[in-house]
């Protein structure tokens, strides 16, 4: 990953202070500060180990569970207090950094950054480095150092020879910075000041030619940054509340509207049984509609049988042309039996020929004259 305009954190003193690119001087971080977006936290390499370690292709699966007891012989510190990070460099190799969890819990305290995504490196590997050279940089009374892509650390400046003595293989070059190159070489002997390439600056200057990224980041496992809740409130708090109140409305509108309809799908439930009550008096109630349904399904015409409703109209008008009427009616198997009084026999047989002119098959059951009237009695075939 490639960054512009890089900034690191490291600690003076066990006080953290900011490094920007091109400074000359470190400003102290405090709660007030804002940490650059590109900001990279170099922790004290003193206090933060690395090696290197061989993975096969069966433990990497485990990794993350495992690595506490593959180098528990390597530490001489309980594992439980130390908190174990590991990046994978190729297939096999594994750069791992370790650090006491108190430690580790102060610096994310001291920059209170829970929430952040902040990289935490050692950071001697925050230093740039090509080929085979050393780069140091001048801290204090302090000397950090990188002579691997790996391996660094930070040492009293008077240790600084002795160090580069000790290095399994010698650098081709020491690039190191700092502001009294006077005292440096006073230090150094002959050998390593041949190899010496002084620039004048500090972490600043180094921060103008370092763009990548630290290969491991110390922010993983138990100190994994928390989601950043309160700065998306922040961001979203007022679209939130907006968004809770209409919500809200809309759940009294709906619940309002619910209530209502409740109140009257009951009303009118009730209207439907009262009304079945005066058609149907007797009974249990189970389903109005269902067993209305039942009763005059007989009447509505289905397989075949001619509808009921307009041949009663049709009888009904036939008795009514004869100045007749209707006195009972019953309807059984598609046959319609009725009554009619009407004020002869004649009237009786007008009525019978008008409903066959319909179409209907009308037969003549019983007739009798009764005072100034007659009463009939006809049978209907309405299939």
């Amino acid at each position: 990953m490639r960054v512009e305009n890089p900034s690191i954190v490291v600690w003076r003193a066990e006080q953290p202070v900011l490094w920007r690119a091109g400074a000359i001087a470190a400003e102290v971080v405090t709660s007030e500060t804002v940490l650059p977006e590109t900001v990279v936290v170099g922790l004290p390499s003193d206090d933060v180990r690395t090696t290197l370690l061989a993975v096969s292709p069966e433990e990497r699966k485990h990794l993350t569970k495992s690595l506490p007891f593959m180098m528990e012989e390597q530490v001489a510190d309980d594992v439980d207090d130390l908190h174990f990070v590991a990046s994978a460099l190729d297939d096999v190799h594994h750069l791992v950094a370790f650090t006491r969890r108190d430690r580790m819990s102060h610096w994310v305290a001291q920059l209170a950054c829970d929430d952040s995504q902040i990289c935490f490196a050692p950071e001697a590997l925050c230093l740039p480095r090509e080929g085979d050279e050393c780069c140091a940089v001048i801290d204090g009374d302090n000397v950090v150092l990188r002579w691997s892509a790996t391996e660094g650390a930070r040492v009293d400046i008077s240790l600084l020879p002795i160090v580069l003595e000790s290095l399994a293989e010698p650098p081709s070059q020491l690039v190191m910075y700092g502001t009294d190159r006077a005292e440096v070489l006073s230090k150094l002997n002959d050998e390593q000041t041949a190899i010496l390439d002084w620039r004048q600056g500090g972490w600043g200057s180094i921060l103008l030619l370092s763009q990548a990224t630290p290969a491991i980041n110390l922010r993983e496992g138990d100190f994994a940054p928390a989601l950043p809740l309160a700065k998306w409130w922040r961001i979203w708090k007022t679209a939130a509340i907006a968004a809770l109140v209409a919500v809200t409305l809309q759940f009294v509108s709906d619940f309002s509207q619910f209530q209502s309809l409740k109140t009257q799908n009951l009303e009118l439930r009730a209207a439907i049984q009262d009304a079945y009550r005066r058609a149907n008096p007797r009974g249990a109630v189970v389903d109005v509609e269902k067993q209305l349904d039942r009763q005059i399904s007989e009447y509505t015409g289905d397989d075949g049988v001619i509808a009921f409703t307009p041949r009663l109209v049709n009888v009904v008008m036939a008795t009514m042309a004869h100045n007749g009427r209707v006195t009972s009616v019953n309807y059984s198997g598609g046959e319609l039996r009725l009554n009619l009084t009407v004020a002869n026999f004649a009237a009786v047989e007008k009525i019978r020929q008008q409903l066959e002119q319909a179409g209907l098959t009308a037969m003549l059951e019983t007739s009798s004259a009764r005072g100034d009237e007659v009463r009939a009695r006809l049978r209907v075939e309405v299939s």
